[in-house]
């Protein structure tokens, strides 16, 4: 069991009443699904400033292509 802080237990329950979850445990899931992209993100970023360091770089085209590619894999939740 996890203790929504008091600040956050208004929003949760106004999300669990305009159903868009079901229940808390649904909520937290999802908060922890976007801290998980997020941080995967931040991975990512670092390792392309990594890379710039090192001289390796891509054209624009191919990122955006390679973006894309990866959005379209990505299930819709």
């Amino acid at each position: 069991s996890v203790d929504i802080p008091a600040e956050l237990a208004p929003f949760v329950e106004r999300l669990i009443a305009e159903r868009r979850f079901l229940t808390e445990s649904e909520v937290l899931a999802e908060g922890l699904r976007l801290l998980q992209s997020q941080e995967t993100l931040r991975a990512a970023v670092r390792q392309g400033f990594a890379q710039l360091d090192d001289g390796e770089s891509s054209a624009a085209d191919t990122v955006f292509a390679q973006a894309e590619e990866s959005r379209r894999q990505r299930p819709l939740t």
